[in-house]
């Protein structure tokens, strides 16, 4: 291998280029090989080469699985804050995200916070120059500023402060006032709208309101992309407060991804959450056949991600419903569990 004596800037800068070309083709696998390799030979942590690398890397790393997701935010983390103002706006928005795949609440509110903080103080920079200078950034600047909010709205909805969450929702719901909206920018801000219908919706559906249903169905026709996220809410929110929600959820269901397809860490998070709350909503209407399929979704996802607590959170509510379970569902339990996936 290469000696560090030769490692000068030059050749530094020449390894680093060729890693962000492959970046750029979606060649992570190749890519992160060479930010590894200059980052173990980069002695100076406050390089801003080293600094790009260890942010390309964690790009790199993050996948659907949450053992690897967790080792790679761990390894991340303390270089984060060093990265120039445009490189944090994108690492904070990863790392609320991975934090929110990991479940963890508060460093997903930590994270989003700052996120905030961070492009407030960008956008008033904007405003307060004769130009508007655009920020390199991997997103609208926009983006930033409204993900700021939802996370903030997702985190006092947690913690059932349902009235200060949708002032929240309010505000990134309307993000039209922004200066410098670009064709890009204005696209954003509809997503913004669409997610402020949907969370409204879901905010009701927390404080027990299930007259929401048949507005929500009506909106899901018109925005499929939202039908994940709002159906956890309603299957969610019917466990909690009982109510009948076999409508919108046979409707939708059938067109969530398969539990086998290519899904992003956060789509994979739903999904499970999803078929492990669906489960439990059809053990409570002694649908307990339908139910073990159900939960047998959640422990191939559990396994597929290598989410442990999930996991064993599947192999306990089995245990306790396997007197119902058919020959067929006990080979497929056997099966998931010994790492055979014949889903």
């Amino acid at each position: 291998m290469t000696n560090v004596s030769w490692f000068g800037p030059g050749m530094k800068d020449q390894f680093y280029s060729v890693a962000e070309h492959l970046f750029g083709e979606k060649k992570k696998e190749e890519a992160a090989i060479l930010y590894r390799y200059v980052i173990d030979r980069e002695t100076d942590h406050n390089d801003q080469t080293f600094l790009l690398c260890q942010f390309r890397l964690f790009q790199c790393l993050v996948g659907i699985s949450s053992e690897g997701n967790k080792e790679a935010l761990g390894q991340f983390e303390p270089y984060y804050n060093r990265l120039p103002e445009n490189n944090r706006l994108d690492a904070l928005l990863m790392m609320a995200n991975v934090c929110y795949s990991l479940g963890d609440w508060k460093r997903v509110e930590l994270y989003g916070d700052e996120m905030y903080a961070c492009a407030c103080a960008a956008y008033d920079k904007l405003k307060n120059e004769k130009y508007v200078k655009n920020l390199q950034t991997e997103r609208h600047l926009v983006v930033y500023y409204g993900h700021g909010l939802r996370i903030k709205g997702f985190v006092l909805a947690m913690q059932g402060r349902y009235e200060e969450a949708k002032k929240c929702v309010a505000e990134y719901s309307d993000l039209g006032w922004f200066q410098s909206l670009d064709d890009l920018g204005k696209k954003e801000v509809e997503k913004f709208r669409t997610w402020g219908k949907a969370n409204m919706y879901n905010l009701e559906l927390k404080i027990g309101n299930n007259k929401v249903l048949n507005e929500l169905s009506d909106f899901l026709d018109q925005c499929p992309e939202e039908i994940l996220p709002s159906l956890l809410s309603v299957v969610e929110s019917a466990n909690q407060f009982r109510f009948d929600a076999d409508n919108i959820l046979n409707k939708f269901s059938i067109m969530l991804p398969p539990v086998n397809s290519d899904v992003t860490y956060i789509n994979g998070t739903q999904l499970f959450h999803f078929w492990y709350e669906k489960a439990k909503y059809d053990f409570a209407k002694k649908r307990i056949v339908g139910g073990i399929d159900e939960l047998l979704y959640t422990l191939y996802l559990a396994h597929r991600m290598n989410y442990y607590t999930g996991f064993e959170k599947c192999i306990s509510l089995f245990r306790k419903h396997s007197e119902y379970a058919t020959e067929q569902q006990k080979l497929g339990y056997k099966q998931i569990v010994e790492g055979v996936f014949n889903v």
